[in-house]
């Protein structure tokens, strides 16, 4: 799968998170989109750019794809909109990224196909990741579980 380059200005993202590794398995992160979805965060977070667009963000790398990260799920919003008691806000800072599209699919799938593929894609792309934050991108082409299209953000620099 080859990406499509862009840069993106600074994005202000509010909602909740985890500190997690690879290593650690994928069940805290599954338990982290059930609790964003099961106490209504989305509904709680105020000045959102989109209505229905929601963000996973991977940031505060310890090392790379092997170390420790945060994730944070939830939705952009304009700079300078309040946040609530129990919301976390991130900026992520302006770069450049390559974007992987998934196939549709259940997410369970489709999510850990593309980070596969990311990461075959860092090792042999003439490209360096810079592990300031990447983010996957759901919105419309998300209808539930079973049926996503989701994008991948990855921060990135030419080797």
């Amino acid at each position: 799968m080859k990406p499509v380059f862009v840069t993106k200005d600074e994005m202000h993202i509010a909602g909740i998170g985890i500190r997690t590794s690879n290593r650690k398995g994928t069940e805290a992160i599954g338990e982290l989109w059930q609790r964003f979805y099961r106490e209504g965060i989305l509904d709680r977070i105020i000045g959102r750019l989109h209505e229905n667009i929601v963000y996973g963000v991977y940031s505060r790398y310890e090392s790379d794809e092997n170390g420790e990260y945060d994730l944070l799920i939830g939705s952009e919003i304009q700079n300078g909109s309040d946040v609530p008691q129990g919301i976390t806000l991130l900026t992520i800072p302006a770069a450049t990224y390559a974007v992987f599209t998934s196939r549709r699919g259940p997410v369970a799938e489709v999510v850990p196909e593309v980070w596969g593929q990311i990461w075959e894609w860092s090792r042999n792309s003439g490209y360096k990741r810079t592990f300031v934050a990447d983010f996957e991108r759901y919105d419309m082409r998300s209808s539930g579980p079973d049926d996503v299209q989701v994008e991948l953000y990855i921060a990135c620099q030419p080797d």
